[in-house]
């Protein structure tokens, strides 16, 4: 169970086929392929990305879905048969629209890619901070949804990613040192003309963002923070996670506790031993300072939406929480992108409007 909270897990393909003259895509049925909303997959063989749409047939006896192929772009003539489903529907930068390059980020053991999409708006700048054992392509929705705002997007990597050089953690230590990096990547924006910062964290990258706005020298640019199924109690998630998979809550803490041991901390690969008080903002009143939108699926099983109705309670003077419709972990946008998209911008712009 330690392992799996901070180690990266093996990747859980399917087996796909296209249908329909290469107009649909048949892969197997389970609760994330037949939920609504936009997706994509990941083709082994070709290395390339389509992009699905609605669900047309769902068959409980062969279990499989059948789902509309996206009419941007072009199908390949044979597909899979084994592929990988992923949230990310947008699959590279130059998908999400605008000018953008590729930049390095300087930090503490060397250079971070991040990905810069310039907009006419240079003074007000959004870090797009994503999750535990993905990667910052995760968040191309993110970017799509602020878009209209015309701020500049940074979005980068941190230690725990592979693509950093030289290569760093082998193991997450949940937000608490790869805020670091996120602090790295506000110095770059501040050097290039950021004058305002928006924080945008999503599940992991929520404690990151959390985490910056106390901790960072330059916290007094932080003008707001947007998490979307974020990860405010670690010792509640966990517990959460540890219940949906029958371990009793005694068997969670016990865990718990050996990831606050050093010696066990080192054996799992991790630089220090994780400081569970640090991650914790359900247990202490007020702790949020800058004003924080939540977007939250009421359905979320991995981070559970009381998790952030208690963030809330105990924040009420910063936090406004918003109840998405029903989705899996993070994937608020692909079930509902125009309602994200309108509570987010909606609530930025007034946001920034009064801090300016």
């Amino acid at each position: 169970m330690a392992r799996k909270i901070v180690k990266r897990g093996p990747k859980n393909y399917r087996q796909a086929e296209l249908t329909h003259g290469g107009l649909r895509l048949r892969i197997d049925l389970d609760d994330y392929t037949r939920a609504p909303g936009d997706f994509g997959v990941f083709d082994l063989a070709t290395e390339k990305y389509l992009r699905v749409g609605e669900v047309v047939l769902i068959d409980e006896d062969q279990k499989y879905v059948e789902r509309r192929l996206s009419p941007s772009g072009s199908s390949p003539a044979n597909l899979g048969p084994v592929v990988d489903w992923t949230p990310d529907v947008f699959f590279e930068p130059s998908a999400v629209g605008g000018p953008y390059e590729e930049v390095t980020v300087p930090t503490s053991y060397g250079f971070a890619p991040a990905w810069l999409f310039e907009a006419e708006n240079k003074d007000v700048w959004v870090i797009h901070i994503h999750g535990s054992w993905t990667d910052r392509s995760i968040m191309f929705r993110d970017v799509h949804a602020f878009k209209s705002l015309g701020f500049t997007s940074l979005v980068p990597s941190f230690r725990s990613d592979t693509e950093v050089s030289p290569q760093q953690a082998a193991s997450s230590h949940l937000g608490q040192t790869e805020w670091l990096d996120v602090e790295s990547a506000m110095t770059y924006a501040v050097a290039h003309g950021a004058r305002r910062i928006v924080l945008s964290g999503w599940s992991m990258g929520g404690t990151i963002a959390l985490l910056t706005a106390e901790r960072s020298v330059h916290r007094d640019r932080i003008v707001g923070i947007v998490l979307v199924g974020p990860v405010t109690s670690w010792r509640k998630t966990i517990t959460a996670g540890a219940a949906r998979a029958g371990i009793p809550a005694i068997g969670a803490g016990f865990v718990m506790r050996l990831l606050q041991a050093p010696p066990f901390a080192k054996m799992l690969g991790l630089g220090e031993a994780i400081n569970f008080n640090a991650l914790e903002w359900i247990d202490i009143p007020n702790r949020v300072v800058a004003p924080t939108l939540v977007l939250h699926s009421i359905s979320d099983q991995e981070v559970p939406w009381e998790i952030s109705l208690a963030f809330q309670r105990a924040n009420p003077e910063t936090v406004t929480l918003i109840a998405m419709p029903e989705s899996h972990h993070t994937q608020e946008w692909n079930t509902s992108p125009r309602v994200f998209t309108h509570e987010l911008t909606s609530w930025v712009r007034k946001t920034i409007a009064e801090s300016g």
